[in-house]
């Protein structure tokens, strides 16, 4: 996987991340956010969406579970029998820590998952779809867009 830091972690990122959405939303406006989280996942995560795009989920299924991992966000991935991949989060790593810095929860925080998972979706055989749960909790789930499926 070509993500994967593994020094010193600074979750504070979560918080600059927030300021910037917020920023980019009431400054430019959704589709302002829309282009700069779509150029994200197919030019910063490209090795994730050329894999995508080959019919390949691992590298983001991994992606997910380093990440997730590493932050010690409360999550759980899932292959149903029918080939769907779900990733259930409970607690959002990201979510916890603005409450941690005192940053009140904004919905549109979330946006930036929903808004990459339908970037990662274009072009490619899947469809990524974000189910948001609660405050900070969400499901993800990657299909076929044509149902077929490998048995790997």
């Amino acid at each position: 996987m070509r993500y994967r830091e593994n020094g010193e972690l600074h979750l504070d990122f979560h918080g600059a991340s927030y300021v910037t959405i917020k920023f980019i939303l009431e400054r430019f406006g959704n589709d302002a956010l829309r282009q700069v989280l779509k150029k994200m996942a197919k030019e910063v995560y490209y090795s994730i969406y050329e894999r995508l795009k080959k019919g390949d989920t691992s590298e983001l299924i991994e992606h997910w579970q380093h990440f997730l991992s590493r932050e010690k966000g409360d999550f759980e991935l899932h292959k149903h029998d029918d080939g769907t991949i779900e990733l259930e989060l409970r607690e959002c790593p990201a979510v916890r820590q603005l409450k941690v810095l005192g940053l009140p929860f904004d919905p549109n925080f979330c946006l930036q998952t929903q808004l990459l998972n339908e970037a990662w979706s274009e072009d490619t055989p899947f469809e990524i779809v974000t189910e948001k749960t609660g405050e900070g909790s969400c499901r993800q789930l990657i299909y076929r867009k044509d149902g077929k499926y490998d048995s790997k």
